[in-house]
């Protein structure tokens, strides 16, 4: 279907809204306290914005826009022509303020274009995208104390693209439970840049005074490109090790157990957000996921790279592929037939190209 008259009208209103506060194509005449400003850049997006809404196709069909993205995308340009209203008003002092809805304007475009509509028949060879951004999308593993064993071994391969992190915490695959008691394990992202890749552990220790085993190593930076990443806890060698593309990246002592989740915290895994914190999330793509109650040697990780499992292998705890488009993306159980995952929120299959 064509855009509603609804729709319609609130695109008028917006116009209006528009003409009647002075906003122009044109940077000019601005207030004192905007004049060192440059705030061209919401101009840009919002022509871009109003492009996308005069020529979005609303439906539920291919190559059409779900009526939420529509709607969502209309709210971003209202936010946005509140941000022109204000720095033409001379409100803003620092750039960032300005940069601020830059990229808000930025981060609803791409999730309005990541949203149009295309369908993969069940089995067919896809990649798997979870826009956590936001606590969009997350990857839901459900609920078992498999997930935090004494000693264990986490791995995927997974890439993502410059700014699939917004804060200075993202996590990519997790149990953890947080505030205090710390208990659990995360596989995240650290830093303001982005830039490193973390294991962090909750034990005994860590407790009392607010410090966690942590190891850290140089996050990959080559986007877009799949990358495979490994962390191990060895209570028996008293080692946290991380390894990339089979090479150990980092390694850390460690002196205690780890505390695993008990039956009221529910002993959770998600992927792309933490399940007990919402805001350590990120964007990304993940395959060939599995976890082991064993902590597997640096030639066992190398090897499990390009190897394939069945399900039945000794201390497989679980077990998802996420190659190939699943038949009901709300119940896709796991290779050792124990566990059921479900994709929640804003997610998307790509058909792989023969």
């Amino acid at each position: 279907a064509i855009l509603t008259k609804t729709n319609r009208m609130k695109r008028f209103l917006l116009f209006f809204a528009a003409s009647v506060l002075g906003f122009s194509s044109c940077v000019d005449e601005v207030k004192s306290g905007a004049q060192d400003l440059d705030y061209s850049r919401l101009y840009e997006l919002r022509t871009q914005i109003e492009e996308r809404l005069e020529n979005a196709v609303v439906g539920i069909e291919d190559g059409m826009y779900p009526e939420s993205s529509y709607a969502d995308l209309e709210a971003a340009l209202e936010e946005l022509n509140r941000g022109i209203s204000s720095a033409r008003a001379g409100l803003f002092i620092l750039q960032f303020e300005v940069d601020n809805y830059a990229l808000a304007a930025e981060k609803a475009i791409k999730l309005f274009d990541d949203s149009v509509i295309v369908s993969v028949d069940p089995g067919t060879p896809a990649e798997l995208f979870v826009n956590g951004i936001d606590h969009k999308g997350y990857i839901d593993f459900g609920s078992s104390s498999e997930y935090t064993p004494a000693n264990f071994t986490v791995e995927a391969w997974t890439k993502y693209d410059d700014g699939f992190i917004e804060t200075s915490f993202g996590s990519f695959i997790s149990t953890f439970v947080s505030p205090l008691p710390y208990k659990g394990w995360t596989l995240h992202y650290w830093g303001t840049s982005n830039s490193l890749l973390r294991l962090s552990v909750g034990t005994n220790n860590s407790n009392p005074d607010l410090t966690l085993p942590t190891i850290y190593t140089a996050a990959p930076s080559t986007w877009g490109e799949w990358f495979h990443v490994a962390a191990v806890f060895d209570t028996s060698a008293k080692k946290m090790l991380l390894y990339i593309n089979g090479t150990l990246s980092a390694s850390a002592d460690v002196s205690d157990s780890m505390v695993p989740c008990s039956s009221e915290d529910e002993c959770r895994m998600w992927a792309f957000v933490e399940p007990k914190d919402n805001s350590r999330c990120m964007s990304g793509s993940i395959k060939k996921f599995r976890l082991w109650s064993v902590a597997k040697s640096e030639s066992d990780i190398h090897s499990l790279m390009t190897a394939d499992v069945e399900g039945t292998e000794p201390n497989l705890v679980c077990a998802w592929d996420f190659t190939e488009k699943p038949e009901d993306d709300a119940n896709i159980p796991d290779k050792t037939g124990r566990h059921t995952a479900k994709l929640v929120g804003v997610y998307k299959w790509t058909a792989l190209q023969e």
